[in-house]
């Protein structure tokens, strides 16, 4: 088992409005993942559309779109090279997303 520790990153999001589905999941194939893929850092980048169907009786809808699932090697590397992504990614990002949160974790198990 490798003694290496990689960091997974999360941003859920929400998009702006339903019907931006489409193009915004074209988006995430054509612009996004090949641009976060080449960021430093980053091992893995997943993207996961959520659906409205709960799987334990009695929760709630999610109230989140999807899920960018962003396994990372080096973070504060990773953290620099976002902040240096050009102003343009981040500009198409708000047109497909309303609010998002975002949040690191570590692998346990």
């Amino acid at each position: 088992m490798s003694s290496k520790t990689t960091d997974i990153v999360f941003f859920l999001t929400v998009l702006n409005s339903p019907e931006l589905r489409d193009s915004y999941e074209t988006w995430v194939r054509e612009v996004d993942t090949p641009m976060s893929l080449k960021l430093a850092g980053v091992e893995s980048y997943r993207v996961v559309r959520l659906t409205d169907s709960p799987v334990l009786d009695g929760d709630s809808a999610p109230s989140y779109s999807y899920i960018e699932i962003i396994e990372v090697s080096d973070l504060a590397a990773y953290k620099a090279a976002i902040a240096g992504a050009p102003a343009s990614f981040f500009e198409q990002f708000s047109t497909y997303i309303g609010s998002y949160q975002s949040v690191v974790g570590s692998v346990i198990n």
